[in-house]
């Protein structure tokens, strides 16, 4: 195949010159495109789509029937599409927070243009029969162009375009070698096309401000694109509406052949020569079939809709959510606004008290007091616009909350000060000056209209019942109650008499009571004991001393003292003070000799002796026993503790020595003696 005819042949002239044809319309419909009036409610973005991709090498062969040999082609491909994409909206909607929607609608412009370019090479036989016999052709490598008619759609059922390349001469003996056989071959292709939607991304823009952007998928049908203008752009700007890049993927199922022609130069038969050519044999040899997409991209463009308009419809306030309250409780309101630009709106909310304003569609307030209310919200839209409605609330009073403290019950000692506290809030911080406070202690006694605070003492012990009732200003009371435990006071009892006596003698026991704040505890009886027997009460003084005057009966050796105090009901608790030591010893006693100190012998004589103890009382019942020289004899002393005795004096005369003694009473009195000189018949 020579090359040269492939691009320099007629048919190849007039293909190139169909091609400039394609492009100068091509061209023309750009510029009428791109001259479209600014600010109409269309306008299109030229688009120039372009594909290539290799199909790759591929042999073939053939042996049976007329046909045998071998075909080995690779190949590129190249497609071209000259399109638009019509843009329509509606120009009124050109304007803050206005749907704009507009139209995408993808067309061609021209024809679309597939090629195929082949390198071909191989070695063919054909049995041409009883003309020429087998006829081997060797050819190639050759490069063909199969070319055809193809549109770029977007979308719909699958297509086939058809593509063949111009028929060149294998072996092409001249047309005067009559007689002669000749091979002329073609490149086909049947290339069936799986559409695929246009894909490109849209951005508008406004004043130099990105409003937003959307990946549109562009069909053969026209597609609505759904865009707000954004409230918040400014007005008087441009708005330009701009397509991205475009790209499409279609797939492509592409069968390739190489269709030859078999003939003989056939004489003229006005002029024998020169010949014409005779086909006798036209056969398709197989070479591939391909499947693979093929990405067709292109640049895109924008379309100036307009300047942007300003929003020209208020926002509408829905009702006004207002229930009624109590005072210091939050309170729900609520409403909402449509509109263009209502998303978004700022609110703001006058409540009727005076407060700081709510600036969201659903604040809570708390009202300071309790009454009816007046308000009023406004809705501002984000272009400024608005929209009013009032409102009213009813707010109910609500009694103080009371906690008293210290917290109850709470226990106090009877006479003790007690101070409480009334923490009172009232919901309405209005009426949290105005709070009166009445206290009844549970025991006859009360304050009315005092304050928080309030110190008291009961008398007795017991549990008393007191409360404290807190008003505000509108009437609204709670009566807190507590429980006040009054205890009574613990004693400590103290003795301080002494811890020794002697048997008989009179022994002043005494103690001293005072309660747990050391105060004196008066006129509380006290009972002393020894050895944990009773042996009398005393009550005590103002100074809380008790004392008692008791005769020790216990006799000589280690006993024990105690005092004790019962308690008194509803005042004072019981106390002790354990055993204390308290040593008893035996009274000393005196005896003095009484009767005669002369006498004569064998004469009677008187004797006589008085024993009295250490405190001077007599002791009767008890022996005296007088020795007078080497005579002894006893006497019992009567109540008086007198002894008396008759002695008849048997010894000779003389000074003889006169004993008078009592041994004493084991553990009560010690005994006692006393000497005289007796003189017994001397002067």
């Amino acid at each position: 195949m020579n090359p040269a005819r492939l691009f320099t042949g007629g048919s190849g002239r007039r293909r190139v010159t169909g091609l400039m044809a394609v492009l100068a319309l091509s061209f023309s419909g750009l510029v009428a495109m791109s001259a479209a009036p600014a600010f109409a409610d269309s306008g299109a973005v030229p688009v120039a789509l372009h594909g290539a991709a290799s199909l790759g090498s591929e042999t073939a062969s053939a042996s049976s029937g007329a046909l045998s040999g071998s075909v080995t082609a690779s190949a590129s491909m190249t497609w071209d599409q000259s399109a638009a994409v019509g843009v329509s909206w509606n120009h009124d909607n050109v304007r803050q927070g206005r749907h704009l929607d507009p139209t995408d609608t993808y067309s061609r412009t021209l024809p679309g243009q597939m090629s195929i370019t082949y390198s071909v090479s191989g070695s063919v036989g054909i049995d041409t029969g009883s003309v020429f016999g087998v006829l081997s052709f060797g050819f190639g490598p050759d490069s063909l162009t199969a070319t055809g008619t193809c549109d770029l759609l977007a979308g719909g059922p699958n297509y086939t375009c058809h593509l063949e390349s111009n028929s060149v001469g294998i072996v092409d003996p001249s047309i005067f070698a009559v007689g002669a056989p000749y091979l002329d071959g073609k490149m086909v292709a049947d290339v069936t096309v799986t559409p695929a939607e246009l894909q490109t991304l849209r951005t508008a823009s406004s004043g130099g401000q990105t409003l937003g952007t959307s990946n549109l998928s562009l069909g053969e049908d026209p597609l609505v694109d759904p865009m707000l203008v954004d409230c918040r752009t400014g007005t008087g700007d441009d708005l330009t509406y701009a397509l991205g890049d475009f790209s499409s993927t279609p797939g492509l199922h592409i069968v390739s052949s190489v269709q030859l022609e078999v003939g003989a130069i056939l004489p003229n038969p006005i002029t024998v020569t020169p010949g014409f050519h005779q086909a006798f044999y036209t056969g398709n040899i197989p070479v591939a079939t391909t499947d693979m997409p093929i990405t067709m991209s292109g640049p895109g463009g924008s379309v100036d809709m307009g300047a942007i308009q300003a929003n020209n419809i208020a926002p509408t306030l829905g009702p006004v959510s207002a229930p009624d309250g109590v005072e210091g409780t939050a309170i729900q309101f609520s409403t909402s606004a449509t509109g263009p630009c209502a998303a978004g709106a700022t609110y703001s909310w006058d409540f009727g008290d005076g407060s700081s304003p709510g600036h969201t569609a659903s604040p809570t307030h708390k009202y300071a007091d309790n009454g009816d209310y007046t308000g009023q919200v406004v809705v501002t839209d984000s272009t400024g616009l608005t929209d009013t409605q009032d409102f009213t609330v009813h707010v109910a009073n609500v009694p103080p909350h009371v906690t008293v403290i210290p917290g109850a019950p709470v226990t106090v000692a009877w006479g003790r000060p007690l101070t409480l506290q009334a923490q009172a809030v009232d919901p309405g911080s209005a009426d949290q000056s105005t709070l009166t406070y009445d206290w009844n202690f549970g025991d006859g006694d009360s304050i009315t209209n005092g304050g928080p605070t309030a110190t008291h003492s009961w008398a007795t012990a017991g549990d008393r019942i007191a409360t404290v009732n807190v008003c505000d200003k509108d009437g609204g009371c709670t009566l807190g109650s507590f429980t006040v435990h009054v205890r009574t006071h613990a004693t400590t009892l103290a003795y301080t008499g002494p811890q020794a006596g002697d048997f008989s003698s009179t022994s002043t026991l005494t103690a001293d009571l005072v309660d747990e704040f050391g105060s004196p505890v008066n006129n509380a009886p006290v009972v002393f004991s020894i050895d944990g027997s009773p042996v009398g009460t005393a009550m005590t003084n103002a100074a809380g001393h008790a004392s008692l005057s008791s005769v020790v009966t216990k006799t000589a050796g280690n006993h024990s003292v105690s005092a004790s105090y019962a308690g008194s009901t509803g005042l004072y608790d019981p106390s002790g003070t354990g055993n204390q030591p308290f040593v008893v010893s035996a009274m000393a006693s005196k005896i003095t000799y009484t009767g005669g100190l002369s006498g004569a012998p064998n004469k009677s004589t008187t004797l006589s002796a008085t024993v009295l103890d250490a405190l001077g009382r007599p002791l009767g019942g008890y022996v005296v026993t007088f020795v007078l020289g080497s005579q002894t004899t006893t006497a019992t002393t009567n109540t008086s503790g007198v002894a008396t005795k008759q002695l008849v004096l048997n010894q000779k005369p003389g000074f003889y020595s006169l004993t008078a003694s009592w041994t004493g009473d084991p553990g009560k009195y010690l005994g006692a003696s006393t000497s005289a000189q007796f003189s017994l018949n001397k002067k």
